[in-house]
């Protein structure tokens, strides 16, 4: 056998050939040739499968390639794809799990001992080297986060691979605070720090659902304390719908991307009650007017991380001030 035969796996369908009978009584057989592009594979690689001879009849009775663990039942699939007539390659992801598979080919739906008509094996032991670091290790709330992520196949892309933040420990699927999809090579991800103190962690999953078995690496973070955004007001007392000159340092790039702001509050009100317009704030020191409400009575000016959720955590810092009606002798 040549070095490229050994290399293929082929399933050639000749005792077990599928037999076609028309209208007329004639009879046809169809030879169904099914191969792998190899017959062992990593973790998140991608399987071919080439296959030459499928007829329409084949296409039409819905026959499928399957991916199973030797020895389960016929409706235990782990992935399958319908074929159709011709010559075709088709695609799956490496199982997540590592172990010894089989593809079998069933020449029509639903699957059963019948309609099956041969299997390959493969085995996947292994993972693809895929590489995750973060830019440091501790985080003040505010900071950005980025991840440098090499090493993700076009088949983990195709399946839908993510970089989720999750508190230290955290269940897979729930409770995480951030997800983003990534793409094929090296990837740079940016993340909001979550808005509560703690231990987090970083998680690659090579594809959905997340669980052990998708999860292909983890990285731990720190979130400590809090950038520190300062907000003065020229003032504390003001007459009603003055200007009000508020200095602002130490806006985060982050937080401009966050969509942070600042807003006008009747002291003690809900997150969302503001009564003037969300102001979005770019990085820097900025100076910026507001015009104080016309009512008489206590107020705040409040800065927010990002704009949401709007919540005790991403409030960052609040500022009071009080507007006093003028009496009308004072105002000539």
């Amino acid at each position: 056998m040549t070095h490229l035969l050994a290399r293929r796996l082929a399933l050639t369908l000749l005792a077990a050939s599928v037999l076609l009978v028309s209208a007329c009584g004639t009879l046809f057989s169809s030879e169904v040739t099914i191969s792998l592009d190899k017959g062992r594979y990593l973790r998140g690689e991608e399987i071919v499968a080439t296959l030459v001879g499928v007829t329409e009849r084949l296409d039409n009775d819905k026959a499928f390639l399957g991916i199973y663990v030797p020895g389960s039942g016929h409706d235990e699939r782990l992935e399958y794809v319908y074929l159709h007539a011709g010559e075709s390659q088709v695609a799956f992801s490496a199982p997540a799990r590592q172990g010894n598979y089989e593809l079998r080919f069933y020449q029509k739906a639903p699957p059963s001992q019948d309609a099956l008509r041969g299997s390959l094996p493969f085995v996947v032991d292994g993972d693809v080297d895929v590489t995750l670091a973060l830019d440091k290790t501790v985080y003040a709330r505010g900071e950005e986060i980025t991840a440098t992520l090499n090493g993700v196949t076009e088949r983990m892309n195709k399946d839908g691979a993510t970089l989720a933040i999750y508190r230290a420990g955290g269940v897979h699927g729930s409770g995480y605070f951030y997800e983003s999809r990534v793409d094929t090579g090296i990837s740079l991800v940016e993340f909001s720090t979550p808005p509560e103190t703690g231990a987090y962690e970083i998680r690659f999953y090579r594809k959905p659902p997340a669980n052990d078995d998708t999860l292909a690496i983890s990285v731990p973070f720190t979130v400590e304390g809090e950038v520190k955004v300062t907000v003065k007001l020229d003032k504390k007392t003001y007459a009603g719908g003055e200007e009000i000159g508020v200095t602002l340092n130490g806006v985060t790039d982050r937080m401009r991307k966050d969509g942070a702001f600042l807003a006008i509050y009747e002291a003690g009100t809900g997150h969302n009650e503001n009564i003037s317009d969300l102001t979005p704030l770019p990085a820097g020191n900025r100076e910026l007017l507001f015009h104080a409400p016309h009512e008489s009575g206590s107020y705040e000016i409040r800065f927010y991380r990002k704009d949401s959720p709007k919540n005790n955590a991403t409030l960052a810092t609040t500022v009071p001030f009080t507007v006093k009606r003028i009496p009308q002798q004072q105002r000539r």
